[in-house]
């Protein structure tokens, strides 16, 4: 009975990130993008000659410890140009970030320390320890990403941004 509770909160967890996740993106308004976010894992696959590939498979449930990929895809069906498109996600909750994990094709990758307030590149960003002792920010301090598209985002064209984080 314990498991089956547990399985239970670790799911309902997994689906308020997922919620959490599509409802936090900063897209450029009026600019007609469709922005969705899908949560995966890896799994791997033994073929008939014995080769190991991986795939991505949708997340049906997760235990403490494991990794998994958030993959965010953005369209512009706007009938022109999106200009300065930012993608902002916060880490979820109850989920760690995979150091050096989010990219982009086409983007510039910052992140946030201070709940989405502020972003800056992994090698600037600062905290403030309990005891008052600054110190570089580590992967589990951050709290958002943002991808900033280098270019304009073509009426049609399509992006994407990855990061995997792994459940507490």
């Amino acid at each position: 009975m314990k498991n089956l509770a547990t399985n239970a909160f670790l799911t309902g967890l997994l689906l308020l990130a997922m919620l959490s996740i599509s409802f936090a993106q900063d897209v450029n308004p009026g600019g007609g993008l469709q922005v969705e976010t899908v949560v995966e894992k890896e799994e791997v696959v033994i073929g008939d000659n014995g080769e190991q590939t991986t795939r991505l498979v949708p997340v049906a449930r997760i235990v403490p410890g494991e990794e998994v990929i958030y993959t965010i895809t953005f369209t512009n069906n706007g009938t022109e140009a999106a200009e300065n498109v930012a993608i902002t996600n916060p880490i979820p909750n109850h989920m760690l970030y995979v150091d050096d994990s989010a990219f982009g094709p086409g983007t510039e990758v910052s992140y946030s320390v201070d709940g989405g307030n502020s972003y800056a590149s992994a090698d600037e960003l600062e905290v403030v320890d309990a005891d008052g002792t600054v110190r570089r920010a580590r992967a589990d301090d951050y709290t958002h990403i943002r991808w900033v598209m280098r270019n304009d985002l073509q009426s049609g064209a399509r992006g994407f941004a990855r990061f995997r984080a792994v459940l507490q």
